[in-house]
């Protein structure tokens, strides 16, 4: 509690009968004597003081939610965390040492270390089932929504995969194949509804980062790890059982999902069912710094809460591979109007969200042992250190069909451009043999070179550092650059139109657009030289300057600030010379750029 401002009088009594006001060192007359004034600044003054009186300096600024405990110690039942009268801090207790640890305030690396981010999508003809996230600046989304959380430290940032799929009826079950192939993307509609049913993949998307930032913007001190791993675990299950109710859901829908937090020096991953998350290091004793467990029949300890659940495990093939699915044959009515199951159905993972049928209770079941598919995820964190150098999250399409060694190597030898990081992890793994919907991101950590942030003790080789936006003249903000693009549409752009090929319609898919760029962009690097650059513009361009003549085929000219779309103009601005962007995409189609002066 803080003493109120008072007002400074300009006088100390009343004026001079007669006289025009004293105007001096800015005081303004209101009409009103000032001596009157200064009298109620005192009696406000008194007031205040007597208040103050009966409180300790602890009760002045204990903070909100903590109850007394003895010797001057507080604490906070939500939290779970002590704070200190004496010394105003924040503490954790450890039991098995009976002592407390203070919880230091977060410090911001966000001048050290800025995020490079981008994800892709394929689906080969199959509904599309799977949602990816990209929450870049999350605390300025909290900021919009009402919800801040300045208490944390930057960079603060959200990602996230949810990856589709539907229990396999047992008619269905002997193919082997996922249920995501076999059935339509929407269940039936609710009664009296127009819109096909939200899928959950969809559902966990939107609402997501709704239930999680009420929970990060609730308490203002500083967070331990725990407090953030239960803030994640309990945001997914509310999550799950708001689906559940939903008059949305249909009946066999669900999805894997891998999220990613940051907040500032701290990642912390929270995985269900088969999606994942690997973290690159450029430390060769360690390479992969985190990799998530599926959450299969495959891990012992699954299996065993499964079959305490009641669950019932069956083997069955699985195209090239066995594995075991999970089994319920409860008749059923569904949350869809209408819908009922009488076919037992089948899961490969054993925790995701949705999926009606594993969630309920038959009449065999005791209310204890009714949860066979849980919706709590498995919560790791990490310490971000200047060898981390990138996070992959993806699909279990991704990475059930890729070794974990090349997972590390596609992105490692593409820093820096993590949307053709991404696109190439969906290219290996269609080409072993991925049949379902693949999705990926990938985040770059690009770390300066001047601030180190929690450094860590090794005899590692120096991390090849990326370049930022280069200055201009005498340090002063560049105004113009010169670029050469490629461009290449798909059919879901503005103008899905090659006015360059005689006014031909583009066809092509996303997925589609994204390999040509990606193969150019491999070309041209592979044998530097602007010929190969002339070559692959005339050849796949489908913007009109690819046209001009010679070695200025795609020159976009001069480009000033704010002249292109935003994201193309921010690319351009921040490539060093001679260098090449990654793969942008605007309402046009897809970009790449090649900054030449």
């Amino acid at each position: 509690m803080m003493a109120p401002a008072f007002a400074a009088a300009g006088a100390t009594g009343p004026p001079r009968s007669g006289g025009r006001p004293t105007t001096g060192s800015g005081t303004r007359f209101s009409g009103a004597p000032l001596w009157r004034f200064t009298l109620r600044r005192d009696e406000q003054r008194q007031r205040f003081e007597q208040e103050m009186e009966g409180l300790t300096a602890e009760q002045q600024v204990v903070p909100a939610g903590f109850e007394p405990q003895a010797d001057g110690w507080y604490w906070n039942s939500q939290r779970k965390i002590y704070w200190h009268g004496n010394t105003q801090k924040y503490y954790l207790y450890n039991e098995a040492t009976s002592s407390y640890t203070e919880l230091a305030p977060e410090v911001s690396i966000d001048k050290e270390l800025r995020l490079a981010s981008d994800a892709s999508c394929s689906h080969h003809g199959v509904p599309r089932e799977d949602r990816h996230v990209l929450i870049r600046d999350l605390a300025k989304a909290a900021q919009a929504l009402k919800m801040p959380i300045e208490h944390f430290a930057r960079p603060a940032a959200l990602f996230a995969i949810y990856s589709g799929h539907r229990s396999t009826p047992s008619s269905s079950s002997s193919t082997g194949g996922k249920s995501r192939i076999e059935t339509n993307l929407t269940g039936a509609s609710p009664a009296g509804a127009a819109a096909p049913a939200t899928t959950c993949a969809e559902f966990c998307a939107r609402n997501l980062h709704l239930k999680l930032l009420p929970r990060l913007s609730e308490f203002k001190g500083p967070w331990g790890d725990e407090q953030v791993k239960e803030a994640l675990r309990s945001s997914c299950e509310d999550l799950d059982a708001e689906f559940m109710a939903s008059k949305v859901a249909p009946i066999g829908d669900g999805c894997s999902s891998v999220i990613a937090l940051l907040l500032g020096g701290r990642l912390f991953v929270a995985s269900l069912g088969d999606a994942g998350a690997m973290l690159g290091s450029a430390d060769a004793s360690a390479k992969v710094a985190l990799r998530t467990e599926a959450h299969t029949l495959d891990r012992v300890s699954e299996c065993s809460r499964i079959s305490a659940a009641g669950g019932r495990i069956v083997p069955t093939s699985d195209g090239k591979r066995g594995r075991a699915l999970l089994r319920v044959d409860a008749s059923l009515e569904g949350s869809e109007a209408g819908s009922t199951s009488t076919e037992p159905a089948f899961l490969h993972v054993t925790r995701a969200f949705g999926n009606y049928r594993f969630k309920q209770a038959s009449g065999s079941r005791t209310p204890e042992t009714k949860i066979v598919l849980l919706a709590t995820p498995d919560v790791e964190v990490r310490a971000l250190h200047r060898d981390h150098l990138f996070l992959v999250l993806a699909t279990g399409g991704i990475m059930n069909s890729l070794p974990d060694a090349e997972i590390m190597e596609i992105p490692t030898r593409r820093l820096g451009r993590p949307r053709v990081a991404s696109g190439a992890l969906l290219q290996a793994a269609v080409e072993r043999g991925a049949a379902e919907g693949v999705t990926a991101i990938c985040v770059f950590f690009e770390w300066s070179k001047d601030v180190a942030c929690q450094e860590k003790p090794s005899s590692a080789p120096a991390v090849k550092k990326l370049k930022t936006e280069p200055a201009g003249p005498k340090g002063k903000s560049l105004q113009q650059v010169r670029c050469r693009q490629i461009l290449v549409k798909h059919k879901d752009c503005k103008e899905p139109i090659d006015r360059v090929r005689g006014n031909k319609p583009v066809t092509r898919a996303l997925a589609e657009a994204e390999g040509i760029l990606r193969e150019a962009i491999g070309a041209i690097e592979a044998l530097p030289g602007k010929n190969v650059f002339t070559q692959r513009c005339k050849a796949v361009s489908e913007c009109s300057t690819c046209l001009k003549g010679g070695e200025m085929a795609g020159d976009l000219g001069w480009i000033s600030r704010g002249q292109a779309h935003p994201i193309v103009d921010a690319a351009a601005f921040a490539l060093p010379i001679g260098h090449i962007s990654d793969i942008l995409e605007s309402d046009e189609g897809l970009h790449m750029l090649w900054r030449i002066a």
